[in-house]
């Protein structure tokens, strides 16, 4: 790939960034569940990865520890998140969701879902795949530059 392929893709990605935030924010948004998307992010994330530091999650959301940490204290007020203190050194706050917070996601998950599987109703059966297909390889590729 040439160095104008790449810098093609990268715009591409420019393009695609908005679009995967709409489609995740606008169900949240839509229900009024009167959490901020750093707290929407906060909660998908640790849906995905379970147990995180403070600093693990703050990098993994890409913002500051100071946000995160506010962010998540709202979180815990509303009983969505638990702290705890690692048992090796007791400085290092862990966080994980609470079993409230987990049913919360999985049902927003379930609204996702459903508003996707409407959204994506315009497109063919063949560009389905083809955007699943997609979609798969983006995410592995993903992976191996950021994880």
């Amino acid at each position: 790939m040439n160095e104008n392929e790449r810098k093609e893709y990268v715009n591409s990605l420019f393009a695609i960034y908005p679009a995967c935030r709409k489609l995740v924010f606008d169900t949240f948004d839509k229900k009024k569940y009167g959490i901020t998307r750093t707290q929407q992010v906060i909660m998908l994330t640790l849906n995905v990865n379970g147990t995180l530091t403070m600093s693990g999650l703050a990098s993994k959301i890409n913002t500051s520890n100071e946000q995160a940490t506010r962010a998540v204290a709202q979180l815990v007020d509303k009983g969505f998140i638990e702290r705890m203190h690692d048992s090796s050194n007791r400085r290092v706050i862990k966080i994980r969701l609470t079993d409230e917070a987990k049913t919360f996601v999985e049902q927003i998950k379930k609204e996702m879902h459903e508003d996707f599987i409407e959204k994506f109703s315009v497109l063919s059966d063949e560009e389905m795949r083809q955007l699943a297909d997609a979609t798969k390889i983006i995410a592995e590729m993903f992976s191996k530059i950021l994880f």
